[in-house]
């Protein structure tokens, strides 16, 4: 009995360990945008802020600007739509280019 036990957790650890490669804890900092927009927002008669809610509306996600890179983030939109145009740090599980949040903070 002992034998099956730990096989089966054996095989359970190596079966999860590529998918905990692929999705890991991430910090991030960086300016909350949009998924159209990235770091260069378009329409440049409005605040980056403007600008990130109007394409939200529009059917866009939700971005953090970081480090010469964007990330989608999913998830906290109510505080996403309060902290638009401002720098953040948002923790989540990183996937790719996406980010899951977890939590997010207005950051200096």
């Amino acid at each position: 009995m002992k034998t099956t036990t730990k096989l089966t957790a054996g095989l359970m650890l190596a079966f999860a360990g590529p998918f905990l490669a692929f999705a890991q804890q991430q910090s991030l900092t960086g300016v909350v945008t949009d998924s159209m927009c990235g770091a260069a927002h378009m329409a440049k008669d409005k605040t980056p802020a403007e600008c990130t809610q109007m394409c939200v509306k529009d059917g866009m996600k939700y971005a953090l600007a970081a480090e010469k890179k964007v990330y989608i983030l999913e998830g906290r939109e109510a505080e996403l739509a309060k902290l638009a145009g401002q720098k953040v740090t948002a923790k989540g599980t990183l996937k790719g280019d996406t980010l899951s949040v977890q939590e997010v903070t207005a950051s200096k």
